[in-house]
């Protein structure tokens, strides 16, 4: 080959490679800042692929006995019964979370909004029943973005003040008199509140990290001193009552080992006091190449930092659904062609969460069999529970999908009954 052919083919591959990485960018862009659709809510039996029946936890020898009498105990308002939701982008919108913690404080009464992250602040989208204003300059980190410019907490975001003095609006759709910090680095201490819903001044008890006020508001200030070396991961929003807290933690490309590599994550997850910690991951693992190996390394490794410091704590390990995949090929001319076909690494994905939470007597829910299985993407998305993007519920999807999770919760703390597993692994 002489030096221009040598050139040119030189010059073809170094186009290929960077349309290649520029596509990859383009998918991940498009998981870390989704666009979430609005759709019509519909009932689930509007959906006759899904299958209802499956809609249950496979226990896997799992006793949750004691949990289902913490979960009674909130009930008589003797117990606040926690449940931390952790996920990705499909739980950072919250619009499935949201349903799931409205049917649980129905049937057993609210202690609070629970935690919110102040991801606005940071610069992502965040759940549309709370609000965190910050008075002042500041340094953030997002869990995806690396390196991180401050410490990070454990719900994935941080925000650190450069002033000594910052004042934080925080507002919810839901009454609160107490609000809880969640926080990396020193203690800051209370100079001032404010009932912004009435704008006065008012009265205020404080610890390290609880703010109690003498009355309910749904918006407050506070003004902190001496706070430029705290970095503040979320604010827990409580109303003083025994009940159910449901606290969503989600991030936007989030995977297993996103979470665990965060330092002392499963020690910071004790401020919230988990009862049950519903784990929904696995579709950001489906657009790489992960091995079966290393993903179950990721999911024991993420569940050892939580239970060596949370020991009374249970988990439910939750699949994800099928979804589609972008794909590019080339014509002649060098014009670039989009199109998308099932990510069927889904499924092999599913099977590993599976196939671990049977190993190790882990509860399971299959949203992978209750959506359809194989073919199911596209009639969630011909059905628009599934976005254009392929990868993203509707918001009535979500809602749809926090719906039935909070069913088979549910059932399962008022049965506490251990059903038998007969579902198979899943081909591609």
């Amino acid at each position: 080959m002489n030096k221009v052919g040598l050139a040119l083919a030189i010059s073809i591959i170094v186009s290929v490679f960077n349309i290649a990485k520029a596509d990859d960018e383009a998918q991940t862009e498009m998981r870390l800042n989704p666009e979430i659709e609005e759709s019509q809510n519909k009932a689930r039996e509007s959906y006759p692929f899904l299958k209802l029946d499956a809609n249950r936890i496979e226990m896997n020898g799992d006793d949750w006995s004691d949990l289902a009498a913490r979960f009674a105990a909130a009930r008589d308002s003797d117990h606040t019964f926690s449940l931390v939701y952790l996920g990705d982008s499909h739980v950072q919108a919250d619009f499935g979370g949201a349903v799931l913690r409205s049917r649980m404080t129905n049937a057993a009464g609210s202690a609070g909004r629970g935690l919110i992250i102040p991801f606005k602040l940071a610069g992502t989208n965040q759940p549309a029943d709370y609000g965190v204003h910050l008075h002042s300059a500041f340094l953030s980190a997002k869990l995806l973005k690396m390196p991180w410019a401050v410490e990070m907490p454990f719900t994935g975001i941080g925000i650190q003040p450069t002033t000594s003095r910052p004042r934080f609006e925080v507002w919810a759709e839901e009454p609160f008199n107490q609000i809880r910090l969640h926080y990396r680095g020193e203690a800051p201490k209370v100079f001032g509140t404010r009932d912004l819903s009435l704008s006065k001044s008012v009265d205020f008890t404080a610890t390290d990290s609880v703010i109690t006020l003498s009355r309910p508001t749904h918006k407050a200030l506070i003004e902190f001193e001496n706070a430029s070396k705290t970095i503040f991961g979320g604010f827990e929003l409580l109303n003083g009552k025994n009940g159910v807290l449901v606290h969503s933690i989600g991030n936007n490309g989030a995977t297993y080992s996103s979470y665990a590599n965060i330092d002392h994550f499963g020690t910071q997850l004790t401020a919230l006091n988990p009862d049950l910690v519903v784990i929904a991951l696995g579709t950001n693992e489906a657009f790489g190449n992960i091995s079966e190996e290393t993903l179950e390394n990721d999911i024991d490794n993420l569940i050892d930092a939580i239970r060596r410091h949370n020991p009374t704590a249970h988990f439910l390990l939750v699949a994800p659904t099928e979804c589609y995949r972008r794909t590019y090929r080339r014509r002649k001319g060098r014009r670039r062609v989009s199109g998308t076909v099932v990510n069927t690494k889904v499924a092999r994905i599913r099977n590993v969460i599976k196939r671990y939470a049977d190993d190790n007597g882990i509860p399971f829910y299959d949203t992978y069999t209750i959506a359809g299985g194989a073919g199911a993407a596209a009639k969630m998305k011909n059905s628009k529970i599934l976005g254009t993007d392929g990868v993203h519920f509707t918001a009535g999807g979500y809602r749809l999908w926090g719906s039935l999770l909070a069913d088979a919760i549910i059932s399962q703390l008022d049965n506490h009954t251990q059903p038998s597993s007969n579902q198979e692994d899943i081909h591609e």
